[in-house]
């Protein structure tokens, strides 16, 4: 398998692969980098006649604590920054994360530590998610800089009202909120974590890869009839125009005058008062 500098792709056992996010020091926040290798890691997958299932875990510390807020943006363009590159941007962030639900093989989210903003989209879209006991899930960049352009499949899992109680106000959940809401499958003590995913992966392994692509197609092409796909491309659309908004703006500013860790330090103060 190819050699990747953000993230690890093995084959761990007969069918079964593994996807380790691995930027530990930066708690394997999503950067381009990261981004790209994993589009490359999902063809690698599909491609693979002999692999069946997919796990997604994170090395060190946490699953990931979403984007990565130092990695600057670039234009897709070329050109300067603006409304409708902003736009190309999110909505190519939508498509990712539908491409991983589109996936026609099984995918297994194994989270524990942080799995914030943009991570919750990431695992939002994968087929199974366990989780250990430490985890924590939430949206808390939703206070300053704007709204999920796929809203993790909050609105899908956990209904309506219980998604816009945690975006009004960027509060956490545990792993057992997430376990009572739908956002996640198991909780298992964070040391047997991965023995427990193997475990299941190894189940569905058993099955013809060819009737898990059906299973999988059938479940999810009764949500798709919904509209929930146009619906995130709205999203998207939403989360452009917070980014022109006061509040958003202000952040910005913050974050240049004190970097990210002051500007976080101090948004997070606010909100504990």
């Amino acid at each position: 398998m190819a050699n990747y500098e953000t993230v690890i792709f093995e084959k761990v056992e007969d069918k079964i692969c593994r996807l380790t996010l691995n930027r530990p020091e930066k708690l394997n926040a999503l950067s381009p980098k990261l981004l790209e290798e994993l589009d490359d890691v999902l063809t690698a997958f599909e491609d693979d006649p002999d692999a069946s299932v997919l796990i997604i875990r994170g090395a060190g510390r946490a699953f990931s604590a979403g984007y990565d807020l130092n990695a600057a943006p670039s234009s897709p363009t070329g050109r300067k920054f603006t409304v409708s590159t902003d736009r190309i941007l999110c909505q190519r962030l939508v498509n990712r994360w539908q491409r991983l639900w589109s996936l026609p093989k099984p995918t297994i989210a194994q989270v524990h530590g942080f799995c914030l903003a943009g991570a919750t989209e990431f695992i939002g879209h994968c087929d199974i998610v366990f989780a250990s006991e430490d985890a924590t899930f939430g949206h808390p960049a939703g206070r300053q800089l704007g709204v999920l352009p796929s809203l993790s499949l909050w609105p899908v899992l956990m209904g309506p009202r219980k998604s816009k109680e945690y975006f009004f106000t960027g509060d956490t959940m545990s792993a057992q909120e997430a376990l009572d809401w739908h956002l996640i499958n198991r909780v298992y003590p964070r040391e047997r974590l991965e023995e427990e995913t193997l475990n299941y992966a190894r189940r569905v392994a058993l099955v013809s890869v060819e009737l898990l692509a059906l299973h999988k197609a059938a479940v999810n092409r009764y949500l798709e009839v919904t509209g929930f796909r146009a619906a995130q491309q709205s999203s998207a659309d939403i989360d452009v125009i917070a980014h022109m908004t006061d509040a958003v703006k202000a952040w910005v500013k913050m974050q240049r005058t004190m970097g990210l860790k002051g500007a976080l330090a101090e948004r997070d103060r606010k909100f504990q008062k």
